[in-house]
């Protein structure tokens, strides 16, 4: 039998691979051939027909993960939460896990919330037992964060060009705070405190520097020493 792991399924060298369909149960579709989106429908309307019947829930997660199917997985996967409605948690936990490199960022922490409130998160248009949708609005203030975190220089870069030093200031600053060890945050940083005479805000962010252990780039020297000038 198949294994769950963090890939889902972990077949033995001995073992066939796991197929959807190992139920043996005659398939409406025999003889024929289908596309994917048949095939997803076909497995989507037996969990509707038998929403307690957890290999057919499965069968509709394997499929979707196979086929790289980010919206239909995370429908089905919420589906099942929501039939479990809190039963099987160790099951549920290791069919997340195993999901996970087939879901956004968003997808999968709706599904971890799942885990305990699964009738509490919205669904998608694959889903078949929840009411809604994610949010627009949510959607894109959750992705203008994750760009924020983890593009710091381009977005510092965007404010430079439009001359609000200030905002690039910041942003370089919270950039140092996830990320302290970024040089090229430390190097854009600097450059901007020289340029704009930031010296109390340079010496605030240099201990803290300092005080974190981290290695520093020579700039944060040259800048105090052009600093220090000023003063004497």
């Amino acid at each position: 039998m198949p294994r769950f792991t963090k890939n889902l399924f972990l077949v033995d060298a001995a073992e066939p691979r796991p197929h959807p369909f190992g139920d043996g149960e005659p398939l409406l579709f025999a003889g024929t051939t289908m596309d994917e989106p048949a095939i997803l429908a076909v497995l989507t309307h037996k969990v509707g027909k038998k929403p307690r019947d957890l290999f057919a829930h499965v069968r509709r997660i394997y499929f979707c993960y196979q086929q790289a199917l980010s919206e239909p997985l995370y429908a089905a996967l919420l589906d099942l939460l929501i039939i479990l409605d809190g039963k099987g948690r160790q099951f549920s936990q290791r069919l997340l896990q195993g999901s996970r490199s087939r879901l956004d960022a968003v997808q999968w922490s709706l599904c971890k919330q799942a885990l305990d409130s699964p009738a509490n998160v919205a669904g998608n248009r694959h889903s078949l037992f929840t009411t809604g949708t994610i949010g627009t609005l949510h959607l894109v203030e959750i992705r203008r964060k994750q760009q924020e975190r983890h593009d710091y220089l381009a977005l510092a870069n965007d404010y430079i060009e439009y001359s609000q030093l200030e905002e690039a200031m910041a942003v370089l600053e919270r950039g140092l705070d996830e990320q302290p060890g970024r040089q090229d945050f430390q190097a854009a940083l600097l450059e901007l405190y020289r340029s704009t005479l930031s010296s109390e805000r340079f010496r605030t962010r240099y201990e803290a520097m300092q005080s974190s252990g981290l290695p520093l780039i020579e700039d944060w020297r040259a800048v105090a020493d052009f600093f220090a000038g000023m003063t004497s």
